[in-house]
């Protein structure tokens, strides 16, 4: 009865002043002094909304994206003024607004940084509404990280290794039984942001009974964010679009394309256009839309267009957001080559230094300078140099999107140079090549040519050349090239008919040696779940021999070719399938030579877990042999372990094989299964045999570390951590995401904060044998907190081992008591007195 009035007087106590509030909301009002600072003095009420002038931080909006909060000054004016702090304006990602914030002002007025958008404020939000045209905003990439968050990394010394191990056993007299190891190192040393990179390999065969060492590059290395740039010292090869690659030892600085966001690393058109009201703009391609943003009034830029993988024009609606209103639409053409790059970004490379081809003694000092700039939506330049003492060139070209006709680019170089005792000599290069993608889907990837005058030569080719001539005492040979033509097209036939494709090359000669031609044309679909091509291929080459009856002295003089060609067809079928409850598939090639019969490869691969394996059967008809392989590989934490039989007609081969990573560091060592560039060594102390992102190949070890190989440089990386359900463990991890964004190269620590203190379960009751207050903190001797008290009067406790005295509050509300465990036990029943 009791608790039924006390219901009864709380539903009459809540009607009354339900009443009376609905009755009085006349207008919202509260005791100003409440406030803090000069927000005491401010007039709240809806109707006005004035600020009193004074120092404030609001939020702030730049077209409803949230910027962060910055430090603002109200002055006195009819609206009220809003000044921001000039050190801040930057990170309000608005275009162009470094020559406003001149003078050396500490505050400057916001609206003099809009573009002739405007401001609002919203008093009691405390935030500010920047109103932009959307033209002069910069958006932000998804994943790019600012430069200033990059992280350096740590000191260590890391390895990716790939060893093989290969026995050959021949089954007839004219063969020999082998032992060959092979071994390839990419290692590297890391010490404060500078990184020494080693190439090497090994190789050792049974038939010398002699190794090998190789060195490809070893070079120092930085990346500099200041310059977007990396430099290289030592032995590298030279980096250029348009260029030779060849080897030498001295210095190499490239602008560093992976620094720059996403949408600067490829070529898309900039989408430009005004709206006159505040508008939802829409990106059509092939009918769907790609892209889609609301904008203010005024001009707009869309700059972060990414390609889709089709190549077909772009249609863009702008229509009133609203609803109303006229839908303008206009057509961007689109097209693209690999030459081109966006507007406004550019790309650089610079090398210098000395010839140092392996097995040349050749020393030539050079320089090399390459640049190429996106002048606008349809146009890059590119240029280029290379200059020694006896070789010069120069290089200009250009790229040009054409409205209804492709891409188009096109390129002259001249080179002069002067080889051991012969006159000089001077000869161009002309390339051109064309990129479309008609209304039919007909997708013409790349049309190439270029034509060499006879006396041109590449700086490769005039090393080379002077290799030849003072080995071997002739020249010429690797300038017989005249000029070449490539193509690829490909066509979908439409729905459930399959996809056409066809690839032609064809290379030309000087001093009449006969061209070389290859033609491939295919024809792929898939019926239900069966994959299949068909492809015919028709080659003809010469073919290099030596006439050692005719030879005179030189190499040249017994240098024979022969004309050859081939006519074949091959058709294969994949056919997905479950193996052992895992994905799998089997496979048959089969090929056909002159119009006869050749050779069939029959496959079965599949993945289990961790492990992946193959068997192929194969029938040469041409070699009459027949052969069976057997593949299967391990990936674990710590490496990656293969190996493979071969049995054949005529020999019997057995391989061995391990490839991963090692990285030492002031912590230890660490290992993979993977190899990569960018490490990540993720510490979570005490978690044994955790999962990294998921992926059970990444593990960590009984100390809790793990090490990751495949970090994203200058991009943000997340990594969470999955502990191992199997194990019994009372590690707790306190905050399972962090996040980091490496230069490329790095080694980034990341450690997680665990509690790695023992959990103690024990019984307890009071003297009188009462069950504890159920959720008392359980306290040590020192009064630190390291418990509490569960259901059934079950005490949970951690700590490093188990303490000798344990204190429990039992009190009440009026009177403070507590009980002291002295020496607990688990297992047994303790007495808190």
């Amino acid at each position: 009865m009791k608790c039924k009035a006390l219901i009864r007087n709380g539903l009459l106590v809540n009607s009354i002043g339900a009443a009376l509030y609905s009755c009085c909301v006349f207008g919202e009002s509260f005791n100003s002094s409440l406030l803090v600072g000069s927000a005491g003095s401010m007039d709240w009420n809806n109707q006005a909304m004035v600020m009193t002038p004074g120092e404030y931080e609001f939020d702030v909006y730049v077209n409803d994206e949230w910027k962060g909060k910055f430090p603002f000054k109200v002055t006195n004016g009819k609206e009220g003024t809003l000044q921001i702090q000039a050190s801040q304006i930057s990170m309000l990602d608005i275009r162009d607004i470094s020559s406003t914030a001149t003078g050396g002002a500490e505050y400057i007025d916001i609206d003099t940084l809009l573009h002739g958008g405007k401001s609002s404020l919203k008093p009691g939000e405390m935030r500010v509404n920047l109103e932009v045209p959307q033209a002069w905003v910069n958006k932000s990439d998804r994943n790019w990280v600012a430069p200033e968050k990059w992280d350096q990394g740590i000191n260590g010394l890391y390895t990716n290794y790939n060893l093989n191990y290969y026995s050959f056993h021949a089954k007839q007299a004219d063969y020999s039984n082998t032992d060959n190891i092979y071994l390839s190192l990419n290692s590297g040393l890391n010490l404060f942001g500078w990184h020494l990179i080693d190439n090497s390999t090994y190789m050792r065969y049974s038939n010398t009974g002699k190794g090998y060492w190789r060195n490809s590059t070893r070079y120092l290395e930085r990346p500099f964010a200041s310059l977007g740039a990396v430099l290289r010292i030592g032995d590298a090869y030279t980096s250029s679009e348009y260029f030779d690659s060849i080897r030498f030892r001295g210095v190499t600085l490239n602008k560093s394309r992976q620094m720059l966001p996403d949408r600067e690393q490829v070529y898309m058109p900039v989408i430009s256009g005004v709206a006159n009201t505040a508008s939802i703009v829409n990106v059509y391609q092939d009918g769907h839309v790609i892209y889609q943003i609301t904008v203010p009034p005024g001009p707009f830029a869309i700059r972060d267009l990414m390609p889709t993988g089709s190549r077909s024009d772009l249609t863009v609606e702008v229509k009133n957001s609203g609803g109303g209103g006229n839908v303008e639409t206009f057509v961007v053409p689109f097209s693209s080559i690999p030459d081109m790059l966006r507007p406004g970004t550019s790309d650089w490379r610079f090398n210098a230094g000395e010839v140092n081809v392996l097995n040349s003694g050749d020393d030539t000092r050079f320089m090399q300078f390459s640049y190429t700039r996106g002048m606008n939506n349809y146009w890059t330049l590119y240029s280029g140099l290379t200059a020694s003492s006896d070789y010069q060139s120069w290089l200009a070209g250009s790229a040009v999107s054409i409205p209804w006709v492709g891409s188009v680019s096109g390129s002259m170089e001249q080179a002069r140079y002067q080889l051991p005792g012969d006159e000089k000599r001077s000869g161009e290069k002309y390339t051109i090549s064309w990129s479309k993608y008609l209304p039919s889907r007909t997708n013409i990837t790349l049309a190439s040519y270029y034509y060499r005058t006879q006396d041109y030569a590449s700086f490769s080719d005039y090393i080379a050349t002077k290799d030849n001539i003072e080995y071997y005492g002739y020249n010429g040979i690797t300038r017989y090239s005249k000029q070449a033509f490539s193509a690829t097209v490909s066509q979908p036939l439409g729905e459930n008919y399959g996809r056409l494709s066809l690839t032609a090359y064809w290379r030309d000669y000087w001093n009449n040696r006969k061209s070389t031609k290859q033609y491939n044309l295919s024809y792929s679909n898939k019926f239900n779940s069966v994959n299949y091509t068909l492809s015919l291929r028709r080659s003809e080459y010469n073919q290099s021999y030596y006439d050692y009856d005719s030879y005179k002295g030189n190499q040249s003089s017994y240098l024979r070719s022969q004309r050859k060609s081939e006519n074949s067809v091959y058709l294969s079928l994949t056919i997905p399938m479950s193996i052992f409850d895992s994905p799998g598939s089997i496979s048959t090639r089969t090929s056909f030579q002159q119009g006869k019969y050749a050779s069939t490869d029959l496959s079965v691969n599949g993945t289990k877990q961790d492990v992946d394996y193959s068997l192929v059967l194969t029938n040469d008809n041409d070699a009459k042999t027949r052969s069976a392989d057997l593949y299967g590989s391990w990936d674990t934490s710590w490496s990656r372990l293969s190996g493979g039989l071969t049995e054949a007609s005529d020999y019997r081969q057995m391989s061995m094989g391990a490839s991963g990573s090692l990285l030492a560091w002031s912590g230890g060592v660490l290992a993979s299964g993977s190899t990569g560039r960018s490490f990540v060594i993720v510490d979570a102390p005490g978690m044994k045999n955790a999962t990294i992102n998921g992926d059970s190949s990444v593990r960590t070890n009984a100390s809790g570390k793990a090490l990751v190989t495949n970090a994203v440089a200058y991009r943000q990386n997340n990594f969470s951590i999955d502990a191992d359900e199997k194990q019994d463990s009372d590690v707790d991890l306190l905050g399972n995401i962090m996040h980091m964004a490496p230069y490329e190269g790095s080694i980034t620590y990341l450690k997680y904060q665990t509690d790695t203190r023992r959990l103690f379960t024990l019984e307890a009751r009071r003297e009188n044998g009462e069950s504890l207050p159920f959720g008392t903190a359980v306290l040590d001797g020192n009064g630190e907190n390291l418990g509490y008290v569960s259901q059934g009067s079950q005490l949970y406790v951690k700590a490093e081992q188990m303490p000798q005295r344990l204190k429990i509050n039992v009190g009440t509300r009026h009177k403070r008591e507590t009980c002291v465990i002295e020496a607990p036990k688990e297992g047994v029943i303790n007495v808190c007195r």
